[in-house]
């Protein structure tokens, strides 16, 4: 038994060998809402017989989540996850070519992670691709109420990811951040809601700068 074990495995091995899938691109950096096409690809060998193909996405968190799954030529959603509900797409024109394009829209913060994709077409094989999701503090909210006698709070408000640092400054480039107070929360769809509020004293024709900070992205925001 041993022995019938160790040919199997073998030839297995052999047979697998000789089914290669590839990802042309082991990363893919997307920003929150926008969509993105992730691509493995697989040896056809002439005309594509649908009926023997299978189709495999999957997003590997604590709990492996089914993202996409394609058996023997027909789509199966029914073990697709909740968090991929109308948002995916396999490019099915793609397949003659060989390749499996999994296009997922309005991407979200939880999507980032690790895919796996598998193909089963007389072989099988795998490849693992990841998603980073980024959100740029892209527009900033601007509030100025006068608290009398030449007093001003300024308040200024965005959303973005990764947690933004807030600078600010007047205008000689002077900072002024050790007056301001920010407060931080999360928001919709684990996004942060930063907002930063700064107390001066000024006539009304002074200019004042609010910075979003993102350092992981290295970019800022200013109004």
């Amino acid at each position: 038994k041993p022995l019938l074990l160790y040919i199997f495995l073998f030839y297995w091995h052999f047979l697998n060998a000789l089914f290669t899938v590839e990802a042309p691109q082991s990363l893919y950096t997307v920003e929150h809402g926008n969509n993105v096409t992730m691509e493995c690809t697989f040896p056809v060998n002439g005309k594509l017989k649908f009926r023997d193909l299978s189709v495999s996405w999957e997003k590997k968190d604590e709990l492996r989540k089914q993202v996409y799954e394609l058996l023997k030529g027909e789509e199966d959603f029914e073990r697709q996850h909740s968090d991929f509900k109308g948002r995916i797409k396999l490019l099915k024109e793609n397949l003659n070519l060989g390749q499996s394009l999994l296009q997922i829209t309005d991407v979200k913060l939880r999507d980032a992670g690790v895919y796996r994709c598998l193909i089963g077409y007389g072989g099988a094989d795998y490849k693992t691709i990841s998603l980073k999701v980024n959100a740029p503090y892209r527009t900033i909210a601007q509030g100025v109420v006068s608290t009398g006698d030449n007093k001003w709070k300024l308040t200024c408000q965005s959303e973005g990811y990764p947690q933004a640092e807030v600078i600010w400054q007047n205008g000689e480039y002077e900072d002024l951040t050790d007056k301001a107070n920010t407060s931080y929360e999360t928001g919709s769809d684990q996004l942060y809601r930063v907002t930063s509020t700064l107390t001066i004293e000024s006539r009304i024709d002074e200019i004042f700068y609010c910075i979003f900070w993102n350092k992981e992205l290295q970019e800022n925001t200013s109004a």
